[in-house]
């Protein structure tokens, strides 16, 4: 039968490494159990020869090699590290961003499956074990509650994860614009007249999106003439007492935050909202309009961290990349009950809008499917 494909065999691959197909199969699909020489060796003849992976074939191999037939669909596992299986969805943003990496992966031909660390007692590497007996090669992490370490036996996986949390390995990483959003924020409550505007958030919560809030704030403010230090509560919790005595002392006639209760504190205090004090959420759990602020686009983030994998699938790459990539989505500046609405000629309102539409927020993008 005559080849359509201008791809060179493995038999013609192991001629000319004088190896056996099993062991030019293993190298070109970076199997541990061939040292790194002999791989880097066969690699550079099937370079040389101009082979290229077969990507969709690989996968199903894959899966005939891991004892499981083949199906329509490739697992991908959501791997979630929680001390409770289901924490993860008392967050609405990671709900959301599940929610948009399943769609995600459904349109793509996969099917994205749940996983817990502590189903292996909470060993990393019995975790990887699980995932890489059951023939699962593709990972979405779920942030961490404490950013910091998660040791999987990445060398099996093509991964990705969102927020800012795994500080090791870096991993491919899709991420809220996080200096935008404050920075629209700043800029919408100028437009409406104010020029006192306070961030109150905790240290601790900026900490997991590497302190980009704090950042947005002081650059805005500072750009804009009305930075004042005294306007910054970043207390490690932010508790309603000692919120309230830093509204005294500051008197801020706006405030950007993250805490969903701060207006009900501002009302049992005596302060009208928005007519006294204005508030407006870095991270909405709702778009409904009951409050202002910024409504993090996570179900697109979610599904740019799919594309993410899906694109090291195809391109059969697995591990730690030596150069991570990390996708920025906008989020979406909500009108809401708690804010004034900026007059729509207002430079500032004007600016905001430049701020959300610089990398097309004002129309969320999504990722072209495998970039």
């Amino acid at each position: 039968m005559q080849r359509h494909s201008d791809n060179p065999s493995l038999g013609k691959i192991a001629a000319e490494a004088s190896l056996s197909r099993a062991a030019v199969s293993m190298a070109l699909r970076n199997h541990p159990r061939i040292p790194e020489s002999t791989r880097k060796r066969i690699q550079a003849i099937a370079d040389k020869l101009g082979w290229k992976p077969n990507p969709l074939l690989a996968e199903a191999m894959s899966a005939i090699r891991a004892g499981q037939p083949p199906v329509d669909r490739v697992t991908l596992a959501w791997v979630t590290t929680e001390k409770r299986r289901d924490s993860w969805k008392d967050s609405p943003f990671d709900s959301r961003a599940y929610e948009g990496a399943a769609a995600r992966a459904e349109n793509a031909g996969y099917c994205l499956n749940h996983f817990w660390v502590g189903d292996a007692n909470g060993n990393p590497n019995r975790l990887s074990e699980i995932l890489y007996n059951r023939g699962i090669t593709g990972l979405l992490l779920a942030p961490l509650r404490t950013p910091g370490r998660f040791d999987l036996n990445w060398d099996h996986f093509a991964a990705a994860t969102f927020a800012h949390t795994l500080i090791e390995p870096h991993l491919h990483c899709a991420n809220d614009n996080h200096v935008g959003g404050s920075r629209v924020c700043v800029a919408r409550l100028h437009g409406a007249g104010r020029r006192r505007i306070g961030l109150a958030i905790a240290e601790r919560l900026d900490n997991r999106v590497e302190d980009l809030w704090t950042a947005g704030y002081l650059l805005e403010t500072f750009e804009e003439g009305i930075s004042d230090i005294e306007l910054l509560h970043r207390p490690n919790e932010v508790h309603e007492a000692e919120f309230l005595r830093w509204v005294k002392k500051a008197q801020p006639d706006a405030i950007i935050g993250t805490a969903r209760n701060i207006p009900e504190w501002l009302e049992r205090a005596g302060y009208k909202v928005p007519e006294d004090i204005a508030f407006v959420s870095l991270d909405l759990a709702s778009d409904d309009g009951s409050v202002a602020g910024i409504y993090q686009d996570a179900h697109s983030i979610g599904a740019a961290a799919i594309d993410m994998i899906a694109g090291q699938l195809l391109r059969h790459e697995r591990g730690v990349p030596s150069i991570p990539k990390n996708t920025i989505i906008d989020g979406r500046w909500i009108d809401g009950a708690t804010a004034p609405i900026s007059p729509p000629d207002s430079e500032y309102t004007h600016k905001a809008e430049q701020l959300l539409a610089r990398s097309g927020s004002a129309s969320p993008t999504r990722p072209v499917l495998f970039d």
